[in-house]
């Protein structure tokens, strides 16, 4: 009776195991969580948010008062086998839990950043600065990346989301 019970134990814990997503960030439950370093895997690309900091002034923009920005180091590789378009908009910095708590990226400024809209090849791997302006004080963001599919509507199936969560450290303590 013991051995039949462990067994059971064992095959439940495997289950659960198996259940959870990996350190790929694929769940298979319809969204995918990580932290800065953490590879995830989308339909169509893997990306890993490298690191984050905040500061007042990127590129010669200056947070207006009471912002800051965070600069996030993105890089994305192409797991399809036909190019990807890709834009600024696709991932987006939220924080807290409010409609009006949610940022997209600064069009780019400099050679560093991704650009505002940009083909990814067949397996090509790119990286690149995301710059969002955000309120001061704010240190915890939530990376978000949803597919979307094309359906005939305009605004398409909603498939998996992506997490990516992490503390934006001050500048002088920046590693991008």
């Amino acid at each position: 009776m013991k051995k039949i019970l462990t067994l059971l134990l064992v095959g439940v814990l495997l289950a659960a195991l198996c259940a959870c997503g990996g350190k790929d960030g694929s769940s298979g439950d319809g969204y995918a969580e990580g932290f800065l370093g953490d590879t995830l895997s989308t339909y169509w690309f893997d990306f890993v948010v490298e690191d984050a900091y905040a500061c007042q002034s990127y590129g010669g923009y200056t947070a207006a008062v009471g912002n800051q920005l965070v600069v996030a180091c993105l890089s994305l590789e192409n797991t399809q086998r036909y190019s990807l378009d890709m834009w600024y908009g696709d991932f987006p910095l939220v924080w807290g839990s409010g409609d009006d708590e949610i940022a997209y990226p600064l069009s780019a400024a400099t050679g560093q950043q991704l650009p505002d809209e940009y083909s990814l090849a067949i397996r090509e791997a790119r990286s690149g600065l995301l710059v969002y302006e955000v309120p001061a004080g704010i240190q915890d963001f939530t990376m978000v990346f949803v597919e979307y599919f094309e359906d005939g509507t305009e605004e398409g199936a909603e498939g998996d989301a992506y997490f990516v969560y992490f503390t934006a450290k001050d500048d002088e303590m920046a590693g991008i």
